[in-house]
Parts: structure tokens; C-alpha cells; sequence
């Protein structure tokens, strides 16, 4: 436990922390054909009591979408918070030590052929990736057959590591680098001279230096680090993200493209140019999947504001 914590927010993680424990045992336990009804009834209520986050998601469908029919709109924000609820079972099964990361999720031939081609180059690869369906389980899957490296944010409560990440991901042979850690710049490059495939969730920046971009046709915010990082060593770009099943066998797939970087220089401008392509490429996954991304994080800046628009136009 964190010793800056108040009396009162020790008591609510305490009682969070002992929900997220019983819930873990409850769901490793349940036949796993229970797993998705579960984790939709589980969205179903947090879209019931979660009122904020419920017109947080309306608001930005509204934004994105505004020729959607009302009914449709609403249709879309329970979808989403339905799929969330399913996600989530889905990752924490992998805690199951017996769960493969495959049960639920297919990585097709020219995806990986795709990913052997960027590391054949020899400077590991800048794998930029979202919050968009069950991101955890395509880290490890794709740990079954490359050397994968996350970059990761720390748990608000240092408990949750042992409990979920160590197991969630070291267990299956992610490699983890926490921002927060003491010389996780150092490891990161070093990841990549080692030739391994690093890890960027962007889409969810949080408190990371940033730059502005057009995200799903909206000024927002994306972190910098990847571009930088992938021009200043030449490192290959991929996006990487799970995708509408391509078959009716109902399974989601990962789908791998490279992203053209190698007419940029490693410069400010260059880096700008190429966090809008990243947001380009995620803007195409997420438009592909809208109801397993979390429309209720505040994504987008207000409409408008000149600090977003402005650099955007002159980058592009």
C-alpha cells in the first residue's frame, strides 16, 4: 500500500483490491463458454451506474458520429460498455495458468509474416497498438513466437503487480517496461538494439509529453515517444491491433501493417508527420471495431481549440 494514501481512499482500494482478488478467483473458476454472457451483463450495469462515463461515451459518439440516429447512438454506448465488460473476463482468464492466449484470438498468416519482416531488418520494431478489444491477450499470443517488450503505465496500487500484471503478462513472456521505473528510457532503447518488438499503447496518453493530432476526425492529443523513438533509430513502425473476424469462425484476429516512416527525418517535423499517420492508422482500426474501444476516456480536445488545430495544419 502507498503511504500517501488518505484513510479514506486506503479503506475504497483496500475494498477494490479485495473485489478485483475474489473476482479473479470467481472468474479463473467459471467454465469458460460462461465467460462472455458474464462479462456483458457486467457492462450491461456499469453502463447503468456509471453515469458520467456513460454520457462521457454518448458525447464522444455524438462527436464522431453525428449523422448516427439517436437510437442507434444508444445502441452503440451499451455496446461498448458491454464489450468492455467482455474484454475484461476475457483478459483476466489468461491469469488461468492452463489459458491459452489462442482460445479467443487468431493471428493470421500475413500478419506474422508481416511482423518477421520488420525484425528481419535487424533494429527491433516500434509496435504501436490501442486500448482496443483484448490488447492484453495480443501481447501474448504474439509472445508465443516473438520477443514482445510493453510498455506500460504502473498501477495506481503497487498490489495489483504480483496479483495481475506479473502474471497477466511475465507469465506469458511479455516483457514489461513501467514509465515510471527508474531508467525506463534506457530500457527501452535497449529493448529495441536487442531486437525486440516494443510495445506503444497511444491511444490513451495520460500524462505523457504529447502531440497534437486527428483522432477518428477530432483534435486530441498522442504521445510523441514512439515517432521519436522509431525515427531517431531507425527502427521500423507496425500497427498492430485486433480486427473483425475475416472468417465465420467469430474470432477476432490481429492484424499487422507497416507504416511507412522511412521518407521522414528524425526531426520535429518528422515526428509530428508521423504521430498523425499513427493516429491515421488507429483512427481506420478503432472506425473497424467502435464498440470494443473506450469512448468514455475524455479523448478529444474541446472543438476548436487553436493550440490542437493550429500545429496539426502546419505538420501536415
Amino acid at each position: 500500500m502507498r503511504s500517501d494514501w488518505s484513510a479514506g481512499q486506503r479503506l475504497k482500494n483496500d475494498a477494490l483490491y479485495f473485489c478485483a482478488a475474489l473476482g479473479i478467483r470467481v472468474g479463473i473458476a467459471l467454465p469458460r463458454r460462461s465467460l462472455p454472457w458474464l462479462g456483458r451483463q457486467i457492462g450491461r450495469l456499469a453502463h447503468a451506474v456509471l453515469a458520467s462515463a456513460r454520457l462521457q461515451a454518448k458525447s464522444n459518439i455524438e462527436r464522431v458520429y453525428p449523422a448516427l440516429g439517436a437510437k442507434d447512438k444508444r445502441k452503440l454506448v451499451s455496446l461498448v460498455f458491454q464489450s468492455l465488460g467482455e474484454n475484461l473476463l476475457d483478459t483476466l482468464a489468461l491469469l488461468d495458468p492452463g489459458e491459452s492466449p489462442t482460445r479467443t484470438l487468431f493471428l493470421p498468416d500475413e500478419s506474422r509474416a508481416e511482423l518477421s519482416m520488420a525484425l528481419a531488418r535487424g533494429k527491433g520494431v516500434v509496435y504501436v497498438t490501442g486500448h482496443l478489444g483484448p490488447w492484453e491477450r495480443m501481447a501474448a499470443l504474439l509472445a508465443m513466437d516473438f520477443p514482445i517488450t510493453t510498455v506500460a503505465r504502473e498501477s495506481y496500487d503497487p498490489r495489483f503487480h504480483p496479483l495481475v500484471y506479473e502474471r497477466l503478462r511475465t507469465a506469458h513472456g511479455v516483457e514489461a517496461i513501467y514509465r515510471g521505473q527508474p531508467g525506463a528510457a534506457f530500457a527501452i532503447v535497449r529493448a529495441l538494439r536487442k531486437g525486440r518488438v516494443l510495445g506503444f499503447p497511444m491511444d490513451l496518453p495520460g500524462r505523457l509529453a504529447t502531440l497534437p493530432v486527428r483522432l477518428l476526425g477530432q483534435p486530441s492529443l498522442l504521445p510523441r515517444g514512439p515517432a521519436r523513438i522509431a525515427l531517431r533509430t531507425r527502427a521500423p513502425v507496425v500497427v498492430g491491433t485486433p480486427a473483425p473476424p475475416a472468417s465465420d469462425t467469430g474470432f477476432l484476429r490481429i492484424k499487422i501493417e507497416r507504416l511507412a516512416a522511412d521518407d521522414l527525418a528524425p526531426t520535429e517535423a518528422g515526428e509530428r508527420l508521423l504521430t498523425q499517420r499513427i493516429a491515421d492508422a488507429l483512427t481506420a482500426r478503432i472506425e473497424a471495431l467502435p464498440a470494443h474501444w473506450p469512448w468514455m476516456h475524455p479523448s478529444f480536445a474541446a472543438a476548436g481549440t487553436p493550440a490542437v488545430l493550429a500545429p496539426v495544419a502546419a505538420a501536415t
